[in-house]
C-alpha cells in the first residue's frame, strides 16, 4: 500500500468500493469491515458528501467523470455516501466498471431511533428536531438533510423508503451494486464478509471484526432530549409496518 497525494493504492488494480446508506445504517461498520478484511482504507475515506473539490451534484457527466477520475487508480479508499440512486442512476452502468458499490441496509425503525437522537448534537436544522422519534417518522423531511435527496417524501418514514427502493432496483439491474443487512453483518460477520469476495474477486486477507466504537459518527445524544422521549420501539416498528412493509419485505424485514 502506498500514498499518493490524497489516495491510498494497493500495488495492484482492483475494483474501487463505495458504500452508500441512507444515514444511521451502520455504513462505517461496513466501511471498516472493508479496511479490516478487505486491507481497503476506511480511515480517510472519500467523502462525497462534502469533497474537497467542486461539484455540481445534479450535473450526472460531472458525477460520473469525478468518480471515474478518482479510481483511474488502484485506489484503496473507500468513498462513502448517503445520496439517493438518482444522483446516479444513468451513469451506473460505467461506474460499476470500476466501482463495486455496497448498499448498507438496516432495519428502518433502528435508522430512525438513532438518526432521531442523531440530529439533536447539532445546532443546525440539518433536519426535523421533534420530540420523540414516533413523531420524527412522520415528520417530512427538511433542512441540510435534503442535499442527499432529488425529490421531497411525505415523511422521513417514506424518505428511507424511497432511498432503499432506489438502491435495490439498482441492484437488481447491476451486478456490482450489492445490497449487505447490517443486522447480516453484525449477527454473521465472518459469513457476510466471506461472501463479498464474489464481487471484489479475491479471498478475504483475513476476517476481523473492527471494535465497535472506531471510526464511526457520533451516535448522538443516547438519552432523549429534555423536550420529550423516544417511545418504545415496538410502536416504530408497528408504523414501519403499516406505511413502508412493501419495502421493508424486500429486505427480509417481516
Amino acid at each position: 500500500m502506498r500514498v499518493d497525494g490524497n489516495f491510498s493504492l494497493f500495488p495492484d488494480m482492483r475494483p474501487a468500493a463505495m458504500v452508500v446508506s441512507h444515514e444511521r445504517s451502520g455504513t462505517h461498520f461496513l466501511m471498516n469491515s472493508l479496511a479490516a478484511c478487505y486491507d481497503y482504507v476506511a480511515t480517510p475515506w472519500i467523502d462525497f458528501d462534502r469533497p474537497p473539490f467542486e461539484i455540481n451534484f445534479y450535473h450526472l457527466p460531472e458525477v460520473r467523470d469525478l468518480l471515474l477520475g478518482a479510481a483511474d487508480r488502484p485506489m484503496s479508499n473507500v468513498v462513502k455516501s448517503h445520496h439517493a440512486v438518482d444522483f446516479f442512476r444513468g451513469a451506473l452502468e460505467s461506474i460499476t466498471r470500476r466501482y463495486v458499490i455496497f448498499v448498507m441496509c438496516r432495519h428502518p425503525a433502528s435508522v430512525l431511533s438513532s438518526f432521531w437522537r442523531f440530529l439533536h448534537q447539532w445546532t443546525w436544522t440539518e433536519g426535523p428536531k421533534t420530540a420523540d422519534s414516533l413523531s420524527f417518522a412522520e415528520a417530512p423531511p427538511c433542512g441540510r438533510m435534503m442535499r442527499y435527496q432529488m425529490h421531497q417524501s411525505a415523511n422521513m418514514l417514506a424518505r428511507w423508503a424511497s432511498h432503499v427502493d432506489g438502491w435495490l432496483d439498482a441492484a437488481r439491474e447491476f451486478p456490482r451494486v450489492v445490497a449487505v443487512r447490517y443486522e447480516d453483518l453484525d449477527a454473521d460477520f465472518e459469513g457476510t464478509m466471506r461472501d463479498l469476495q464474489r464481487h471484489l474477486g479475491r479471498p478475504p486477507a483475513r476476517i476481523v471484526r473492527p471494535v465497535r466504537d472506531h471510526n464511526l459518527a457520533f451516535a448522538g445524544y443516547l438519552t432523549p432530549p429534555a423536550s420529550g422521549s423516544s417511545p418504545e420501539m415496538d410502536a416504530l416498528r408497528e408504523l414501519c409496518r403499516r406505511q413502508i412493509q412493501t419495502t421493508m419485505n424486500r429486505l427480509g424485514y417481516s
